[in-house]
């Protein structure tokens, strides 16, 4: 340890702060590509570069002879996903995006009594096919990529906060309740798990399969039917079809088949209003004009509709169509 000037290494770290920012800024970006490329959900991907100290006192702790050889977590990101069976879609993203030094399963191989340490890490460095003045000096420095769940990155910062980083360090009396409550972590991570693979499967069904008229109203079975309803059209967020969704339940619509009754009551008139002036709604915007057109409490509900003109000039259409439809 004796031949190692830290006062240089020091030194050539503060000049070299730049190149790990800019490598920081660089392995964010194109994971975040390739992951954005993907369905999967992302919660955050912190990044961050070792401050000075940190570097130095990890190196004189691992008595480092070549520091900078041998620290290879100076520039750091942790993907931080929201279920247990995104993480190995995202190591193999990883994979992929980058070229692997060594790759460190802590959740496979780790006690049960661990849970709030546990995640997937990878060293690794830029690809040789980043070509390009931006990489000159990026090219063969390694960087590390941890990747856990939400559940476990929130253990493991309140493990962190209480400064215990090993079973040793717990005093005995507190062991039972932190593993209890580890172990809590760890039952919400598996049953988020199990909730997002049943809603997948309902999601599934919901899409293949035809609509009952008691079918109720939500926000999965509300997608589905818009989707099928409408494919054609573009289609809304899942924040939009909730509002629609509390509308349309704060409305007495309840059941899909009283929604697509009133649909088909407001068919005529919709199409011949949004043809007759142009206008391409997204599916949302259909239910909402075509609900303004044929159900006077819901337009009242929404100060008399959409477009107070046209919703009054065709909704007559529509009433001709409901006493027709109603005398048949």
């Amino acid at each position: 340890m004796n031949d190692v000037d830290w006062d240089s290494m020091r030194q050539r770290f503060l000049e070299m702060i730049p190149i790990f920012e800019r490598l920081k800024v660089e392995a964010f970006f194109i994971i975040n590509q390739s992951l954005n490329e993907t369905d999967i959900k992302i919660y955050s991907i912190p990044t961050r570069v070792k401050d000075v100290n940190s570097f130095l006192d990890k190196s004189k702790r691992k008595e480092c002879k070549k520091p900078f050889e041998e620290i290879r977590d100076i520039v750091g990101l942790r993907i931080v996903c929201l279920f247990l069976s995104d993480i190995d879609r995202i190591s193999e993203i990883v994979r992929n995006s980058f070229e692997v030094i060594s790759s460190d399963n802590k959740i496979d191989d780790a006690e049960a009594t661990l849970f709030g340490y546990l995640s997937v890490h990878f060293i690794a460095k830029l690809r040789t096919d980043c070509i390009g003045p931006r990489y000159n000096f990026l090219k063969g420095i390694p960087f590390e990529i941890q990747i856990r769940t939400l559940t476990m990155d929130a253990w493991a910062n309140i493990s962190h906060y209480l400064d215990y980083k090993s079973n040793a360090d717990i005093p005995r009396e507190l062991k039972r309740d932190f593993y209890a409550l580890s172990g809590l972590f760890y039952v919400a991570d598996t049953h988020f798990e199990m909730f997002f693979k049943s809603r997948r499967e309902v999601a599934k069904i919901l899409e293949t399969s035809d609509f009952l008229p008691t079918q109720e109203i939500n926000m999965d079975s509300l997608k589905a039917f818009l989707g099928k309803r409408f494919s054609d059209r573009t289609h809304s967020d899942p924040g939009s079809i909730s509002e629609l969704v509390k509308e349309l339940l704060s409305n007495g619509y309840t059941s899909i088949g009283k929604l697509e009754n009133a649909l088909d009551v407001s068919k005529e008139a919709f199409i011949a209003l949004e043809k007759e002036n142009k206008i391409d709604m997204a599916d949302q915007g259909v239910v909402r004009v075509s609900l303004d057109l044929c159900d006077e409490n819901w337009r009242r509900s929404r100060d008399g509709g959409w477009n107070k003109r046209l919703i009054n000039k065709y909704k007559k259409l529509c009433m001709t169509n409901k006493s027709r439809k109603g005398s048949s």
